[in-house]
């Protein structure tokens, strides 16, 4: 018998319960599509986020002078707060490792590294649509109009 009054056996029979059971809610649609895929981010891979940095026809007037990763990050970091502080998503990880796997999915290397073409009040737009939207749409992952293209990559 082990402290505690456990056995060994015991311990190997709760993870396994457990691993069923997180595949039960994987696969039998219990889990909401956003705790799926914060899961699979911070378990394995990045968060599968439709947020994207996309190429613009933005012309000077219009660029931001903000690097690529400094506005995923500001995007990501508001959603993050969202999902957690208004509408308890995701509340197992810390805000850093929810910014960390979503700013993955919006820019990587050096993309991260170039300046922006959106302007901040483009980004700003697009924190105030998250901050809008319902818990239900930041629980399914759906990306607001006004942060479709945000950012844009040179």
């Amino acid at each position: 018998m082990e402290p505690g009054g456990l056995h060994m056996d015991d311990a190997v029979d709760a993870k396994d319960r457990f691993v069923r059971g997180l595949a039960h809610l994987w696969y039998g649609r219990r889990m909401a599509p956003f705790v799926r895929l914060l899961t699979l981010a911070l378990g394995c891979a990045p968060l599968a986020c439709t947020i994207k940095a996309v190429a613009s026809d933005a012309g000077a007037v219009d660029a931001g002078s903000q690097t690529v990763g400094d506005q995923c990050t500001a995007i990501m970091t508001e959603l993050c707060e969202q999902a957690a502080n208004r509408c308890g998503v995701g509340l197992a990880y810390t805000l850093d490792q929810c910014v960390n796997a979503n700013v993955l999915t919006c820019c990587t290397g050096s993309a991260c590294n170039a300046t922006s073409l959106s302007s901040t009040s483009v980004v700003d737009a697009c924190k105030l649509a998250l901050d809008a939207q319902d818990c239900n749409s930041v629980a399914n992952n759906v990306t607001p109009g006004a942060c479709i293209g945000v950012p844009q990559k040179p």
